[in-house]
């Protein structure tokens, strides 16, 4: 984060999250110890040497910038983009008018559901199931909340082979090729409608790998354990999100992302149940078998 995404991080956490000035210390140097510990994933000894502070004013301040930082949730959370008609880019235009989709477990402890749009903005996070949750049960959980996870009618989710192909959301082909690395070197093309459908679906859905390897990249406390307790390590996780976005919103190059490889009438407003369905099926083998012509026609 450049000094410029710091300063307006500063008047945001105090003008809408709360923050304020102690008599002692300022809302900047909280707020610096707080990035800091989710920078580094420092300890308070260590902070407590570096800025001179006593072990209880780090506990303090690290705590009241958290839940500074989670008011923001509003202000820093990115709806979802549609993908247009008039898409061209090759992997998004297959699945136009649709945001993206994939969950992904943190560590053993933790299982962390996250949503997010092409541009690598989180707009949507679920932690605190325990890691050996099925994956199905998590996304249950997000879809039927009050304000959980919606999809809109009509709109879908691309998430991969650990979930259902169901109204919703859209996974690829179970026992054919999918990962990337599957398509590179000298392995063959696609050679049916399944795996050119696989091939398209990992290429577009791959944002959400690059958005939590940047996550994980930028804040070292999500790469080891936390001897936080529960409840405020789910926090952690959440504003970990929203800076994320914060800062992919302020600064026109994000720093750590330079390098990383790419990889009708009476219906609901929004889909609230999640089950198997022949008719999502069958609309799945209709878009692959239109990419293989499309493909034959080249």
């Amino acid at each position: 984060m450049d000094r410029n995404a710091f300063h307006n991080l500063v008047l945001l956490t105090k003008d809408i999250g709360g923050l304020t000035d102690g008599k002692y210390m300022s809302s900047s140097e909280k707020l610096a110890m707080f990035l800091n510990i989710l920078a580094h994933h420092e300890k308070n000894r260590s902070i407590k040497v570096d800025y001179m502070r006593s072990g209880w004013s780090v506990s303090q301040a690290f705590n009241e910038c958290l839940r500074a930082i989670l008011k923001l949730t509003p202000l820093f959370l990115v709806n979802p983009k549609p993908i247009l008609e008039d898409e061209i880019e090759d992997r998004w235009k297959w699945f136009k008018y649709k945001p993206r989709y994939r969950t992904r477990k943190g560590d053993i402890a933790t299982n962390v559901l996250g949503v997010c749009d092409r541009d690598l903005n989180f707009t949507y996070v679920l932690p605190g199931w325990e890691g050996s949750a099925a994956d199905g049960r998590v996304l249950r959980d997000a879809v039927v909340r009050r304000n959980g996870l919606k999809i809109p009618e009509g709109n879908y989710y691309l998430c991969d082979g650990g979930y259902t192909n169901g109204k919703g959301f859209l996974s690829p082909y179970r026992g054919y090729r999918y990962w990337l690395r599957d398509w590179q070197g000298d392995n063959p093309p696609p050679r049916c409608r399944e795996e050119l459908f696989n091939m398209k679906h990992a290429r577009a859905r791959n944002v959400i790998e690059r958005a939590f390897g940047l996550l994980k990249g930028r804040w070292g406390i999500l790469r080891s354990s936390l001897w936080y307790s529960v409840k405020v390590h789910n926090r952690i996780i959440s504003a970990c999100c929203l800076i994320h976005n914060y800062i992919r919103r302020e600064m026109d190059v994000d720093p750590l992302d330079i390098d990383m490889e790419e990889q009708v009438e009476n219906q609901p407003e929004h889909i609230d149940v999640i089950e198997s369905s022949e008719e999502w099926t069958t609309w799945r083998d209709e878009l692959a078998q239109s990419m293989w012509n499309a493909r034959s026609n080249q």
